[in-house]
C-alpha cells in the first residue's frame, strides 16, 4: 500500500522527502533539530514577520554627488566611460550566469546620471 502511496506523490514531494532523509542520515543532530511535519506542509513559524523584515534590513546608500564635482571634465568623461564598461559587465555577468550583487546595477545607473548631469551643467556654464 505505501509503494501505490509513493506513486501517486507528486515528484517534488518525492523529493523532498528523499532529500530530508538523505540529510537526517548524514547529519544525526539536525534530525533531532527539524521540526516534524506532515508531508507538503509550509511552515510560516520560520520566517520573519514582514514588519521585521522591513526594518530589519540595512540601506545600501547611493554615491554621493560631491565625489564627483572636484573632478575635471576629462575625468567626468573617464568615469562616466568606466561606469558603463561596469554596467556592460554586471549585464554579461547575469547573462552568463555568474554571481552578481543587483544593488550596484541601481549605483552604477545612478552615479553615470549624477556624472552626466555635472558634465552637463559645466558645459552649460
Amino acid at each position: 500500500a505505501s509503494s501505490e502511496n509513493c506513486l501517486l506523490e507528486s515528484p517534488r514531494r518525492r523529493m523532498r522527502s528523499f532529500l530530508l532523509a538523505l540529510f537526517c542520515l548524514l547529519s544525526p543532530a539536525a534530525a533531532l533539530r527539524a521540526p516534524a511535519r506532515a508531508p507538503g506542509a509550509l511552515s510560516l513559524a520560520s520566517a520573519p514577520p514582514a514588519a521585521v523584515r522591513a526594518t530589519a534590513s540595512p540601506s545600501m546608500a547611493l554615491p554621493s554627488f560631491a565625489d564627483a564635482k572636484g573632478l575635471t571634465e576629462e575625468e567626468l568623461l573617464q568615469e562616466i566611460s568606466n561606469a558603463k564598461k561596469e554596467l556592460f559587465m554586471m549585464r554579461k555577468n547575469v547573462k552568463t550566469r555568474q554571481q552578481v550583487k543587483p544593488h550596484l546595477f541601481t549605483h552604477t545607473k545612478h552615479r553615470v546620471s549624477q556624472l552626466q548631469t555635472l558634465l552637463a551643467q559645466r558645459q552649460a556654464a
